[in-house]
């Protein structure tokens, strides 16, 4: 799946209840997204978050692990959906349910990427696989 980005900052959302669904998650100063508009991302996964998508991409080429970011601040240039992506669906408690479609190995540790951002080598070592996977795909 790939996707292009139209808007990179919060403010620039024209809904105020958009804006501030989106603020209990992004909180950075003047609104700003660290994203480029027009550049085309490969996602690497999605979590669903109050019924939305949001995307993992990698907002840079040197990224060491990919990022969430609102479906609302791109468009879809590709929607063919990875064939490495598995549904994963975790109770989070209270009647909650996290669901994302991420690789195998993602979707069956409920740490992996808490260990990708720590720069665990063995979490490292498998998103670097899927990303070369998914970039060709």
């Amino acid at each position: 799946m790939k996707v292009i980005c139209k808007i990179n900052n919060l403010n620039s959302l024209s809904d105020s209840g958009l804006q501030e669904r989106l603020k209990k998650y992004i909180s950075m100063p003047g609104g700003e997204i660290d994203l480029d508009i027009g550049r085309d991302y490969t996602v690497y996964g999605v979590v669903f978050w109050d019924n939305s998508p949001w995307y993992y991409l990698c907002a840079e080429d040197y990224d060491e692990y990919p990022k969430p970011f609102a479906y609302e601040f791109f468009e879809v240039s590709d929607e063919r959906l990875s064939s490495y992506w598995k549904l994963s669906a975790v109770d989070q408690g209270e009647g909650e349910v996290l669901s994302s479609l991420v690789f195998d190995e993602w979707a069956k540790d409920l740490t992996f990427y808490e260990r990708l951002i720590e720069d665990d080598p063995e979490a490292v070592a498998l998103f670097s696989k899927y990303r070369q996977l998914m970039d060709q795909e």
